[in-house]
């Protein structure tokens, strides 16, 4: 009998130490458990006053996490939709990706407003919008060739890694384009960015090679031509 008490005094002494904490420090609590799930922060919200009000912290909605999040929540509440755009005011990475990958592929007319949000998530340092941009400024423009690997090498980041960060960002743009309806004409077959003989008489790693090939060319066009036609060939399966 002595075990049940035991607990049910810990249970009632749990929220009494955290709640003097210093506002600072509570809110940098309610970030780190935002940022792991969710669901967790919904969760420790509805505790109390103060718990709620340091949920909705500028710096928690920043970093809570949001991939879990459908993209497009067809059947969510206003409730769903006021978070995330709370979260994306507030400057969270992953909350403005997907708005402008909604933004991008879902509406012709609104591909100029899918294109800025996208740019900002890219200069927090989102991978995935950072791919994304980098490869829409590839086949929409050559003139911003510059502007679009500077995205690019923010997925790039050490040669070590660079294939995996690139494969990942790729698996992953697949299954949020899945989620939505796309427009399948957004993408305009570009020039090829590589023109050079030695690349086109080997024949190897030149950027027209099976899905599957995450070896890496030496040659960074022949890198991201071969990214262009995977982009293209997934919104066309699609």
């Amino acid at each position: 009998m002595g075990c049940p008490r035991l607990m049910k005094r810990t249970k009632k002494q749990l929220f009494p130490c955290i709640k003097p904490l210093p506002e600072e420090l509570l809110t940098e609590v309610f970030a780190r458990v935002g940022s792991s799930s969710v669901i967790d922060l919904f969760n420790v919200k509805q505790s109390c006053k103060k718990f709620f009000n340091a949920g909705c912290d500028a710096e928690v909605l920043r970093r809570v996490s949001l991939e879990k999040f459908p993209t497009v929540p067809w059947m969510s509440s206003s409730e769903y939709y006021s978070f995330l755009r709370d979260c994306e005011e507030k400057g969270n990475p992953e909350a403005l990706f997907k708005h402008g990958m909604v933004e991008y592929f879902s509406s012709k007319n609104k591909q100029e407003s899918g294109m800025k949000f996208l740019k900002k998530a890219a200069c927090l340092g989102h991978e995935e919008a950072a791919y994304i941009l980098g490869l829409i400024l590839l086949c929409t423009d050559h003139r911003l060739k510059a502007q679009a690997f500077d995205f690019l090498k923010i997925v790039e980041k050490e040669s070590s890694t660079s294939s995996t960060n690139i494969q990942k960002c790729r698996k992953r743009l697949e299954k949020i384009i899945r989620e939505m309806w796309t427009s399948r004409g957004s993408l305009p077959q570009p020039e090829p960015l590589c023109t050079s003989l030695v690349c086109k008489k080997n024949g190897l790693k030149s950027g027209w090679v099976s899905i599957e090939d995450e070896e890496l060319s030496n040659c960074e066009d022949c890198r991201w031509d071969h990214e262009i036609v995977l982009l293209r060939n997934m919104l066309h399966a699609l």
